[in-house]
């Protein structure tokens, strides 16, 4: 199971704030939690999400194979199926099922689920 990565960002804030109201009996211990924690904040924020991701299909819940859908689904029937060359991203969010010869077709995301690779 992934994560929600903003339920992860606010868990981390939330310990950050905690670690920060340490005992003065403890407070290494809690200067190094907090160190740690904010360097974790850090990266999540910086690194939003990998450069790669990976399609699941839902009906299968397995990793989407392009040449199968592109040569038995309608609504992908149109592309190339022996030359294709993946799945593709909009600013949106829409997910696009990609052909060699520069054709597209617009996948359904409730069907398919992206992954991003970290």
């Amino acid at each position: 199971m992934i994560a929600d990565r903003e339920k992860v960002v606010k868990g981390l804030e939330a310990m950050r704030e905690f670690f920060g109201f340490g005992l003065p009996s403890q407070s290494t211990v809690f200067e190094a939690y907090q160190n740690i924690l904010t360097n974790a904040l850090a990266i999540l924020k910086e690194q939003r999400h990998g450069e790669t991701f990976t399609v699941i299909d839902t009906k299968t819940g397995e990793e989407a194979d392009e040449y199968e859908i592109a040569l038995h689904e309608d609504w992908a029937k149109h592309l190339c199926y022996c030359d294709m060359e993946g799945w593709a991203i909009e600013n949106d969010g829409t997910l696009l099922l990609v052909d060699e010869c520069g054709k597209f077709a617009y996948a359904d995301r409730e069907r398919f689920k992206v992954v991003w690779d970290a």
